[in-house]
């Protein structure tokens, strides 16, 4: 959870956010009800870092609002917005995250505690398994690729001619 928000729960038993994003489409009212009930509301500003690197991964978020830019050892290598989430491989791997998340502008995100992430196949299969179609691509598996990526087309880029560090 980010420092300094305040966790409130979903209560509202509106369904219409959770509906509006993707990954809950066509779920039934009676599941994202639930759903909602589940999760909890956080805010950060921008600039709080949401998620450290390297620290053991305990909560599952979807932005619900805003952006925020995704980290690899202080360097942006993504973008997320409403309806992206991130530490579904990480969770479901028992890894440390392998990024940083920073809110680019003001945030908002629905969370779930690591246990109630892992009641979700008992409850909501469909979500299951979008959920682990997600953990394929998400932020935090892919961190480490994109980012290596990102430093080989720099090194590759280089022309030689580049004294100060430019890359034509």
């Amino acid at each position: 959870m980010p420092a300094h928000a305040t966790p409130q729960p979903v209560t509202d038993g509106d369904p219409r956010t959770l509906r509006a994003m993707e990954l809950f489409a066509g779920l039934s009212d009676a599941e994202l009800e639930e759903i909602a009930a589940r999760c909890t509301i956080s805010t950060a500003h921008p600039g709080q870092v949401v998620q450290a690197q390297e620290v053991p991964v305990r909560m599952w978020h979807v932005i619900t609002g805003g952006h925020a830019v995704v980290q690899r050892d202080g360097i942006p290598i993504g973008l997320l917005g409403g309806g992206d989430s991130w530490s579904e491989h990480s969770l479901l791997n028992q890894l440390r995250s392998s990024i940083a998340v920073v809110a680019l502008s003001p945030l908002t995100l629905l969370t779930l505690s690591q246990r109630e992430f892992f009641e979700i196949p008992e409850h909501h299969p469909v979500l299951a398994g979008r959920l682990v179609v997600r953990a394929a691509s998400s932020a935090d598996r892919l961190a480490l690729p994109v980012f290596n990526a990102l430093l080989h087309l720099a090194d590759t880029q280089c022309t030689g001619r580049c004294p100060e560090g430019r890359y034509d």
